[in-house]
């Protein structure tokens, strides 16, 4: 309904807030076991289901499918960002290196929940068939993800046999490797948007993409040839290259230049350099497609949104550290954290493309609450560190050294000794899960915001075109999403539990032996006489179970479309609730048996404080929402002016935040004159930053 006067949604009562934060909190302390995009979903998934159902709106609810799925697929995106190294410098006692590495925090920390605010205001504001659609690009993208997944190691294989690279500390030694960044998922991306876009239309111009795919391959060869012929293809090549290290760097051990300058990464891919020969045709036939694409690509059904971010992804990937960091070599590059990944930069696009088709699009209230979770989540990253960093303080060596109190004194020893506990616990994740509980409170801000302003939908019940969506999103958040994290459980249990039973011995045909994943008979079949054996590896057998599970509940599924099953209950509020806790119990039983195969005390800090989070959780999600809630609706004449106001906090805010946080955590830990000279653990800035004293190198592990 709407009234006169604005009134808050049910989502602002003090308890609904707690239970925001509390979801995601809890779902960022167990992505700090997981890590990385399918983890960061998982937190996300949370805190938009319970956002759903706190908003008082029986739309909202309805939908609660869709905020999870969205939900999740937006806050998996700043997953892939490097952030180790940028708390570091916080913590370098280097001024400059300080000020830089909490103003990254905010800048990281923005990235990552704008974009989760992003994909959860999107499920609150977008039309139904704008989200139903959208379900469609983004089922082939996830499939393009999977294949690229299958056949990135045999590619990488194939053009460099041999070479001995992982995932890991010789992940650069693949030819694919380019700053340690996740470029091929976003050219996967288009290539999959590509696909969508040929298969969802009549297209009568179809013939012109092999045409012009063929045209821009021979006019990039032939322009490699003419600059080759002119002698001008080295020049070309040392303007637009640059080493990812200082050839000039002296040790202070030595005092001699640390490392050869062939042995130094570059800001391109590792194929280059090994088959330079191939790069001008493969980089017109690139043009060539995109060139199709450009001129008659029509990309319905939202695929638009997709090519908008994975063309952002990569447009400011190559214009900040690959070219722009080219007039900035002596300083380290356009790069946030060298040697370490770059998909900040890769990310910081896919926000901008992101931004720029909730605008085109007439979704200005979806950018403006990006913008406002953003802005939560930055100040929260940073702020949390910042927090972290005042709490350990008491005992902390550092201090007692700045104080000029020597480690072999007797007083040092007895703070030191005293305090020992104090210091010895699980600070990370105190950070993590104090971050994910600011992270919700993001959520319930900038989804608060939009409750009161968006109109009220008026979905039509689902019929038998939408219903798949519901499947899909529904097999997503049970069965996708703990798949993706629970299963890197196998190999921890691998590692840990007894090697008789998960391992085995395998001999060489040169008589040596090596120790490889054991292999388990199947119950009753397993070794029948004249079959021979049934066997599979533990993460064959944890994958045969899920499957079993994926069928079971694509079965129920359908049963319960032709006709209600009992168990799911009528409300969508409490059909939310339930996808909720199993949701939440799945994953919170998932990471207390991944982390009791190699238990110690200080563990309590991470999983007994997330179960007792849960227990909370749960209690929140069943008493604090009502079937019944009064809400009053007041939709703005534009949310122009609000997203104006948002980025305008943000950059006051980051540019405050940056210089009180670091001056006073330098008013508490009186940094020695050595570590301000740079001589720390991590820095950024001055004569021993990391890219100078710590570069990837070629015959190196990868740092």
């Amino acid at each position: 309904m709407t009234t006169a006067t604005q009134a808050l949604s049910p989502i602002w009562r003090p308890q609904a807030i707690v239970l925001g934060g509390l979801a995601l909190s809890i779902g960022w302390g167990i992505r700090g076991n997981f890590g990385h995009e399918y983890g960061a979903a998982f937190a996300g998934c949370l805190a938009a289901i319970v956002v759903a159902l706190l908003s008082g709106r029986t739309d909202w609810r309805q939908r609660v499918l869709y905020f999870a799925f969205f939900g999740a697929i937006g806050w998996g995106f700043g997953g892939s960002i490097s952030y180790m190294q940028v708390i570091a410098y916080t913590q370098s006692g280097q001024f400059l290196s300080q000020w830089y590495g909490y103003v990254g925090l905010f800048y990281i920390g923005f990235l990552w929940a704008a974009l989760g605010g992003a994909g959860t205001a999107l499920a609150a504001v977008a039309e139904h068939k704008r989200l139903v659609g959208l379900f469609k690009p983004i089922l082939f993208l996830f499939g393009a993800w999977i294949i690229q997944d299958i056949i990135e190691d045999p590619i990488a294989e194939w053009l460099q046999a041999g070479i001995g690279f992982d995932h890991t500390a010789a992940r650069h030694k693949s030819p694919l490797y380019w700053l340690d960044a996740d470029y091929l998922a976003a050219y996967t991306a288009l290539l999959a948007m590509g696909v969508f876009d040929l298969t969802d239309r009549s297209e009568k111009n179809r013939l012109w993409l092999p045409a012009l795919a063929a045209v821009g391959a021979v006019v990039g060869w032939a322009i490699q040839v003419l600059l080759r012929v002119a002698g001008l293809d080295k020049l070309l090549a040392s303007w637009l290259t640059y080493p990812l290290g200082d050839p000039t760097y002296i040790s202070p051990q030595t005092g001699q230049r640390a490392f050869d300058a062939h042995n130094f990464l570059n800001n391109w891919p590792q194929w280059f350099g090994d088959y330079p020969q191939h790069i001008g045709w493969f980089i017109g036939l690139l043009l060539g497609v995109a060139a199709y694409f450009v001129r008659f690509g029509k990309f319905r059904q939202g695929a638009s949104l997709i090519v908008y971010m994975a063309a952002g992804w990569l447009l400011f990937f190559l214009a900040v550290p690959v070219f722009g960091s080219i007039g900035f070599a002596n300083y380290g590059g356009l790069r946030m954290t060298p040697p370490r990944s770059d998909d900040w930069a890769g990310i910081t696009g896919v926000f901008i493309g992101a931004l720029l088709w909730f605008r085109r699009h007439q979704l200005e209230a979806v950018a403006a609450a990006s913008v406002i979770s953003g802005l939560i989540g930055g100040l929260g990253f940073s702020g949390i560190q910042w927090v972290k960093q005042l709490l350990m303080a008491p005992g902390n060596p550092r201090i007692l050294t700045g104080r000029g109190l020597s480690p072999d004194s007797a007083e040092f020893k007895t703070v030191v000794v005293n305090w020992a506990n104090w210091q010895q616990q699980n600070w990370h994740s105190f950070l993590e899960q104090t971050y994910g509980f600011v992270n919700g409170i993001a959520i319930v801000v900038a989804l608060g915001f939009l409750a009161t302003r968006v109109p009220m939908h008026q979905d039509r019940p689902v019929d038998e075109r939408g219903r798949w969506a519901l499947g899909i999103a529904t097999i997503f958040v049970w069965l996708a999403i703990p798949y993706v994290n629970l299963v890197k459980n196998v190999e921890e249990w691998g590692k840990q539990l007894n090697p008789d039973v998960w391992t085995r011995s395998m001999t060489r045909p040169d008589g040596s032996t090596e120790t490889t994943t054991a292999l388990w008979d199947a119950p009753y079949l397993g070794r029948l006489p004249g079959i021979g054996s049934w066997q599979l590896s533990p993460a064959g057998w944890f994958n045969l179970t899920w499957l079993l599970l994926l069928l079971l509940l694509i079965i129920l599924i359908r049963r319960h479309f032709r006709e209600p099953l009992s168990v799911i209950p009528v409300s969508w509020l409490g059909r939310g609730q339930l996808l909720f806790l199993v949701l939440l119990w799945l994953m919170v039983v998932g990471n207390f048996e991944r982390a009791l195969v190699d238990w110690h005390p200080q563990r309590l800090l991470t999983e007994w404080v997330i179960t007792v989070n849960a227990i909370a959780s749960t209690l929140l999600v069943l008493v604090i929402p009502h079937e019944q809630e009064r809400i009053a609706i007041l939709p703005p004449e534009s949310f122009q002016p609000f997203y104006r106001q948002a980025w305008l906090r943000t950059v006051v805010t980051i540019g405050l935040s940056g210089v009180f946080f670091v001056l006073t955590n330098r008013l508490v830990y009186p940094y020695p004159a050595q570590e301000e000279s740079g001589n720390a653990m991590h820095t950024r800035f001055g004569t021993e930053a990391d890219w100078r004293a710590k570069p990837n190198l070629k015959n190196a592990e990868h740092k």
